[in-house]
C-alpha cells in the first residue's frame, strides 16, 4: 500500500510535467524500485510535437505506420542499452520485461507516451547498499526526471537519495536488514498478541461475580 501511494505522489508530479514539457523536448520519467534481488525500472518516454517524427521513423522500422510488437520492443531494448545500471560498482543487466506503445497519430501530436519496464537481478545482503542508474538515452533532445518507490520488501529501507543537476543520474543509498532479524520481529509480535489476549481472557475472568 505504502509503495502505492508513493506511485501515486510521483506519478501525479510527473503528469504536471508531461503537460507543461516543451515541444522540443523528450520527457524521460523513470520510476526505480529495488528489493533484495531485483531491481526495477519504469520509464515513461513523451517526445513533443516536433521530436516525435525522429521517435516515429526509429520506432515504425519497417515505415508502414503501424507500431508492431516486434518493433516495440527493438525500441525498447535500444533504449535500455542507454541506461546503465550499477549495484555496489556492479553493472546489472537489465531486461525488457514489458513495452507499451501509443498510437502514431497521438505520438505526432505530442500527445503519445511510451511505457517500459525492465529488471535486473541483484543479491543484496544484509547491510547498506548503493544503486546507480544513469540515463544516456537521446541526450541533446531529453529532459529528464528520477524518483525511487518505497519498497515492497518490509525488510529493505532507503537511506538516500541523490540527483544531479540534469536528473539524468540517480544515486540510492538502501539497507537491507537480516532474515533473522525479521523473522524476530515477527516472532515477538505473535508472541506479544497472544500474552495481550491471555490477559484480555484473564481479565475477563475476573470481573464475573
Amino acid at each position: 500500500m505504502k509503495a502505492l501511494g508513493a506511485a501515486v505522489v510521483v506519478l501525479l508530479a510527473m503528469c504536471g510535467k508531461v503537460s507543461g514539457h516543451q515541444l522540443d523536448e523528450y520527457l524521460q520519467a523513470t520510476r526505480v524500485s529495488i528489493a533484495r534481488d531485483r531491481v526495477t525500472l519504469e520509464i515513461d518516454l513523451t517526445p513533443g510535437v516536433t521530436i516525435a517524427p525522429a521517435i516515429v521513423e526509429t520506432l515504425d522500422a519497417n515505415a508502414d505506420n503501424i507500431f508492431v510488437p516486434s518493433e516495440a520492443g527493438a525500441y525498447g531494448r535500444a533504449m535500455l542499452s542507454d541506461v546503465v545500471v550499477t549495484f555496489d560498482g556492479r553493472p546489472v543487466v537489465m531486461a525488457l520485461t514489458q513495452i507499451e506503445v501509443p498510437t502514431i497519430d497521438a505520438m505526432r501530436h505530442g500527445m503519445g507516451t511510451i511505457h517500459l519496464r525492465a529488471a535486473g537481478s541483484v543479491e543484496a545482503g544484509a547491510g547498506r547498499h548503493r544503486l546507480d542508474v544513469v540515463n544516456g538515452h537521446r541526450r541533446d533532445t531529453s529532459v529528464y526526471l528520477v524518483n525511487a518507490l518505497v519498497p515492497d520488501d518490509g525488510g529493505v529501507d532507503i537511506v538516500s537519495q541523490s540527483r544531479d543537476a540534469h536528473q539524468r543520474e540517480f544515486h540510492l543509498e538502501a539497507v537491507v536488514r537480516p532474515r533473522w532479524a525479521m523473522l524476530l520481529w515477527f516472532a515477538m509480535g505473535g508472541g506479544g498478541a497472544v500474552v495481550l489476549m491471555g490477559l484480555q481472557g484473564k481479565a475477563k475472568k475476573s470481573t464475573k461475580p
